[in-house]
């Protein structure tokens, strides 16, 4: 059997079939079967006419397999099969490798809400970024607005999102407000990806007179800065045009419009006193009041503490947050007497890193309270009111430190909805980041993560997809997580702040993107009707084997990646088959094969190349004389374990060979021994693997051809036949000439070890020959050297022996070409000399020559050149001008 597969290698553009055409040769002497399988691809992307064929002997017929990658697949190289089986003796096998490139698509879809924002000195937006395309997309947020006054802000500053995934960006655009006047129109432009570079503002005017102190002085005060010129600023950096982008609009308010302003003048003298008592009564209650008082005490507690720091009495500690342990600054801490908890004794307020101090107390008992804008107020250690504070005792002299507490949020809400094909009864979890307790989120926020933190709460979502969380510990940061039996699991991170209402929080459910694809056999054939299911946790997919077309196919879609999953096959009558398969990120595993049986075992193994590397594609064959099984090992681009092989459906107990086999590797066989538990008892490399190193078939010999010139320097030469033959198999090669660092080179691969003659041929050189032994494996750089070329050269004289003159022409035609068309043309150096390098040999020439290109010939003479052979001769002009060749004989050197 002769099996030829072209192309080795094509793009694959989703949803474009892409032709493989397979031809097989049958080169046995009796009529024989054939069964084609396309392994590695899901079988919806195969379309063959024909899988089966019987083929006479010496008979070849072409198949033509059409494959099609579905919309949607990742970009990369996907590493296939096409497997042709010999179905009659000696039941050959062979299997060749075909890469599928699926190309990039990149798509990125921008959203922004809302589309227009009406506002004062800065604006809120909220910019939906999905990557639509089948690669990665990686960039940095970016900002813009044609008259460069806006400045942007992005939470988070950077995206990375995976095919299908999306990310919410705020966005945050601030500019100075006009004092007066009608609202400015800003139109901005948002969008993802590598900012270009920043565009040099124009440079100032220069001063109409650089010696005049008056106009530096002028200038000077125009910038409020003595003595110093304006500085030019450079505008941020462009948004590229090949960046996705979309637009919003920031209407921005004056501080004061022209009619408020005008009232106001007139009314000011009238109303102020209204104005101060209606201020001082209508603030009494709510929390922006309590807020700014007590940023009054907050200062008015720091003055005091500072004239107090100095004491040898007193108390301190830190205050921290509840949900993170990070320092709060801005505290208002007050220390009352333990008996009249109505007015404080001291105030203080926390610093930068939370700690406060209170000095200068007299000896006594006390209760400490701590208030801060949007939190709740706490007593001494942990109380609610003063009732219930423990009392700290201070002797003469005593310094209390280490009274510290953590304070909790105003609790926040979270508000938003679930987005999907189905959300109903899937839950969302209120989760504490692993390990970013008190951090900004990070760019990632967005991304499905297998780490989890302490549960806080958790909502089951209706079929609206709508969710309510009320009381949440804030200020913190926490991953909203959702879940649902058979679909991915959802992360995304979010900031709350202290007493924060956020709403709009949308959180896309994904279904699973794994599949699991093969074919359910026995020991008499392929098996229809059996039931097929893959459980990973709560999560389970359930299918049928097909009893019609491709009877025992099954395909597992939907399954959440990444994940392991246990794979069992169950019919009535046969034992159930299990095995566990872990899918990568997005995997579709193909060409599983599963076998029942009354009573079966399995084997597996990894096999690898001499260098260590997975050999992929290996055919492996276990028989016990009555029953054979074939698989292969894995090729998946993604698979966890590239090189693992796995046979299922063994019978119990029983003594199997195992032959592994591939058309560039030296087959290897294997003898094991399985009890009736299935064990393996003799023949594997562990307690259950039977792995396998190989080594290649074949050999290379690659080298460098290269030519000794006549200076007696050598130089790569191309465009030489190389030709290796062992006297019934010939390779034939020509040695590179471009590019230069190749010029020269040679290679032949997959060569059958043996005695080969290594030979090369080049016109006008003297071809060369050796003997070379190639073995398995071998690896061989075999360098080659031609012989110098054919040349002819020579002098021209006049009658008298004395040389011509610089810049006669002479021109070389080839006997048989004479006087029509020249084969070389050159002219006279000093002292008539002339040459001509690498002619062809051997051959006969005319060597003419004459005064002008356009003057009759004034000589000629006839040379035989030889392979290899530098000939050298003389020719003597004639007094007349005819053009018959005189009879003269060529010299050699």
């Amino acid at each position: 059997m002769q099996v030829d597969v072209s192309p080795r290698r094509l793009d694959a553009v989703p949803g474009v079939p892409v032709p493989v055409t397979v031809t097989i040769t049958n080169t046995g002497d009796l009529i024989a079967g054939f069964v084609l399988r396309v392994l590695g691809a899901d079988p919806t992307w195969v379309e063959l006419p024909d899988d089966e064929l019987s083929l006479f002997p010496e008979e070849t017929r072409t198949v033509l397999a059409q494959i099609t990658v579905p919309p949607g697949i990742t970009a990369g190289e996907r590493r296939i099969s096409v497997q042709v089986r010999e179905l009659t003796p000696p039941e050959a096998s062979s299997i060749d490798e075909v890469v599928l490139r699926v190309p990039e698509a990149p798509l990125t879809t921008l959203r922004v809400d809302p589309l227009t924002a009406t506002s004062g000195r800065s604006a809120r937006f909220s910019l939906l970024v999905e990557n639509s395309g089948n690669t990665p997309l990686s960039g940095s947020l970016l900002g813009q607005d044609p008259e460069r006054r806006v400045k942007f802000r992005f939470d988070p500053p950077a995206l990375d999102l995976a095919p299908g995934e999306h990310g919410v960006v705020d966005v945050r655009a601030s500019a100075r407000q006009t004092l007066f006047g009608a609202p400015v129109l800003r139109v901005l432009t948002v969008g993802v990806g590598t900012p270009g570079p920043a565009t040099p503002a124009a440079p100032p005017a220069a001063p109409a007179d650089p010696a005049d102190p008056a106009a530096d002085a002028a200038d000077a005060a125009r910038l409020k800065v003595p003595g110093r010129r304006r500085k030019t600023k450079l505008p941020p950096p462009a948004i590229p045009e090949d960046v996705p982008v979309t637009h919003a609009t920031f209407v921005q308010k004056a501080l004061m419009t022209r009619g408020p302003l005008s009232l106001l003048g007139l009314l000011l003298a009238v109303t102020v006193f209204a104005v101060v008592i209606t201020l001082a009564l209508s603030r009494l209650v709510g929390q922006s009041a309590a807020d700014r008082n007590l940023a009054l005490e907050v200062a008015a507690a720091r003055d005091s503490a500072a004239s107090g720091a100095g004491s040898g009495t007193g108390v301190g500690g830190t205050v921290s947050l509840l949900t993170s342990g990070a320092p709060v600054a801005g505290v208002a801490v007050a220390v009352y007497a333990a008996g009249d908890t109505a007015d404080p004794v001291a105030t203080t307020a926390t610093d930068d890193t939370g700690v406060w101090k209170v000095g200068e107390l007299p000896v006594g008992d006390y209760k400490i309270t701590y208030r801060g804008a949007g939190f709740t107020q706490l007593w001494y250690p942990q109380a609610l009111d003063a009732s219930n504070a423990d009392t700290v005792t201070l002797g003469a002299g005593e310094v209390k430190l280490g009274l510290d507490v953590a304070l909790g949020g105003v609790p926040a809400s979270i508000a938003g909805r679930v987005v999907g094909d189905d959300v109903s009864t899937a839950t969302l979890t209120l989760r504490t980041p692993v390990g970013t307790a008190g951090a900004a989120p990070t760019s990632g926020d967005s991304a499905t993560t297998a780490e989890q933190g302490a549960q806080v709460m958790s909502v089951p979502i209706g079929a609206d997809g709508t969710f309510q969380l009320s009381n949440v510990p804030s200020p913190s940061i926490y991953d909203l997580v959702v879940t649902k039996p058979g679909y991915a699991t959802s992360t995304q991170r979010i900031d709350i702040g202290a007493g924060e209402e956020r709403t709009g929080v949308e959180i896309a459910l994904r279904k699973g993107d794994g599949v699991i694809s093969g074919t359910l056999s026995s020991a008499g054939g392929p098996l229809g009707g059996a039931t097929v299911t893959a459980t990973s946790g709560t999560s389970s997919v359930t299918t049928m084997s097909l009893t019609e077309g491709d009877v025992g196919a099954f395909t597992l879609r939907g399954l959440t990646t990444p994940g392991s999953y246990t794979v069992v096959a169950s019919l009535d009558g046969y034992a159930s088959q299990t095995m566990t398969l872990s899918l990568a990120e997005g995997q579709r595993l193909v060409g599983v094969g599963m076998t029942l049986g009354k009573a079966s075992g399995a084997i597996g193994g990894t096999v690898t190349l001499r260098d260590g590397s997975a050999a992929e594609g290996v055919v492996v064959t276990i028989t016990d004389g009555t029953q054979t099984i074939q698989t292969a090992t894995s090729s998946e681009g993604k698979q966890a374990k590239p090189g693992r092989w796995t046979a299922t459906g063994l019978s119990l107990p029983g003594t199997y060979t195992v032959t592994f086999s591939r058309a560039d590797l030296s087959s290897q066989t294997l003898s094991v021994v399985l009890d009736s538990a299935g064990n393996l008892v003799s023949g594997g490399s562990s307690a259950s693997g039977v792995d396998a190193t190989m080594e290649p078939a074949t050999a290379v010999l690659e080298g460098t051809v290269t030519q000794k010139l006549s200076s007696g320097a050598t130089t790569a030469a191309g465009e030489v036949t190389v030709t290796l033959s062992s006297g019934t198999d010939t390779y034939s090669v020509v040695s590179a000439s471009v590019p230069a660092a190749l010029a020269g080179h040679y290679r032949f691969e997959s060569v059958p070890p043996g005695t080969y003659t290594l030979s090369t041929s080049r016109t006008g050189i003297t071809p060369t020959s050796t003997i070379v032994e190639l073995a398995a494996g071998d690896e061989r750089d075999y360098p080659l050297q031609l012989a110098a070329s054919a040349s002819v050269s020579g002098t021209v004289v006049r009658p008298g022996g004395e040389p011509v003159p610089a810049g006669w022409v002479v021109e070389l035609y080839r006997s048989g070409d004479y006087p029509r068309t020249p084969y070389l043309t050159t002219t006279t150096g000093a002292g008539g000399t002339f040459s001509f390098a690498d002619v062809d040999a051997p051959q006969a020439y005319v060597v003419q020559v004459r005064r002008s290109a356009a003057a009759a010939p004034a000589g000629s003479r006839t040379v035989q050149v030889s392979t290899s052979q530098a000939v050298t001769t003389t020719i003597t002009t004639t007094a007349g001008q005819s053009s018959r060749p005189l009879a003269t004989t060529a010299g050699t050197p």
